[in-house]
């Protein structure tokens, strides 16, 4: 049985639902697209989160508690997510991520992303280039044996 209402249900006005879980999953994919375009501004928090969807703040909890996460959640995660990329991707210094991805100050972002990726930025880059760089390496550069 699907929980949520079909769009015929919706459209004559027979959901079971009246809108309430259908409304709060429109009001969590507003949310997490706002976050996306705006996980750099180190501003945005719940309530101006909420202010841009146009709900309240505990309708924006609410939503977010349903999806199974927390606004706070899913804004850390998409900032580690950037932030991560940022690193494996360009040469940018740490310090500039930082202001990137919404940060503030390098400390705070380092101690996140050592929390949320078990590594220190720095580090983290090293291993992902190395990582990179073992994937893209030629048979022949593998311990001396050759393709033929």
């Amino acid at each position: 049985m699907n929980p949520l209402p079909t769009t015929r249900q919706l459209a004559e006005g027979r959901s079971k639902d009246k809108g309430g879980r259908t409304r709060r999953r429109a009001v969590y994919e507003e949310a997490l697209a706002v976050i996306e375009r705006s996980y750099s501004d180190h501003r945005l928090s719940v309530d101006g989160l909420s202010r841009n969807v146009f709900v309240s703040r505990r309708q924006l909890q609410r939503a977010f508690t349903e999806a199974g996460t927390s606004v706070q959640e899913q804004l850390h995660a998409v900032r580690m997510e950037h932030a991560a990329e940022l690193l494996r991707e360009t040469t940018m210094p740490v310090a500039e991520i930082t202001r990137c991805v919404g940060y503030r100050h390098s400390a705070q972002f380092a101690k996140a992303f050592r929390r949320y990726y078990g590594l220190a930025p720095t580090q983290w880059r090293k291993r992902a280039r190395r990582e990179a760089e073992g994937r893209y390496a030629s048979p022949k550069s593998i311990g001396g044996l050759s393709a033929a």
